[in-house]
């Protein structure tokens, strides 16, 4: 999530939220401001790229000249971000996971807009896998419960919400999970393989 100044606009602070969902970069360690920020601004339906620079992505309040649809600017020199790295495995006992949702938005849940909750579709892409060996997915529903460290075993006996169990016949497996994500909730993922080799 990020904070954004849009052109037209005069808050102090800043004008908009957006979430980014993906950094293309060189150098995961270092930062290039050739590394290309990817994010939607909410508003509409397409992904927006822009180079991490001073003279594509960050402006001052006075210096802004890009609107919502060109994805507005990051505050240069202030730092309202927050970064989502995910929850740590410092074992590394779980597998890559990514978590597609059907929505690109969602409802403003402010009196004044009036809008209701929604439930999403969740798609869960599963890399790295071993053609023949047995995984379990496992969904849970706060954060508080996810194992940042331990065994397979302590993944298996945590208090997840929901398991399910799959042969991986590729390298990548592909679930459409049938319980929806609510707007107004989180779900997080972890796979981690049958037993342990």
């Amino acid at each position: 999530m990020f904070v954004a100044y849009l052109l037209y606009m005069h808050d102090e602070y800043y004008d908009h939220i957006m979430p980014a969902i993906g950094i293309r970069f060189r150098d995961e360690n270092k930062y290039d401001p050739d590394d290309v920020l990817i994010y939607f601004n909410l508003y509409h339906q397409r992904l927006i790229e822009r180079t991490m620079n001073k003279n594509d992505l960050a402006a001052t309040r006075k210096t802004c000249r890009k609107h919502c649809g060109e994805g507005g600017c990051i505050p240069f020199d202030i730092d309202f971000g927050i970064a989502v790295t995910g929850i740590a495995d410092e074992d590394h006992v779980t597998l890559p996971v990514r978590l597609s949702a059907s929505a690109w938005d969602e409802p403003n849940l402010h009196p004044a807009y009036n809008q209701s909750p929604t439930e999403m579709n969740g798609i869960v892409t599963v890399r790295d896998l071993i053609i023949g060996r047995t995984y379990v997915l496992l969904r849970y529903s706060s954060y508080e419960y996810v194992p940042t460290k331990g065994t397979i075993n302590d993944f298996l006996l945590s208090k997840f919400d929901e398991k399910h169990k799959f042969v991986a016949n590729d390298t990548i497996y592909i679930y459409e999970d049938p319980k929806k994500i609510p707007s107004t909730g989180s779900v997080y993922y972890r796979c981690v393989s049958q037993s342990e080799e």
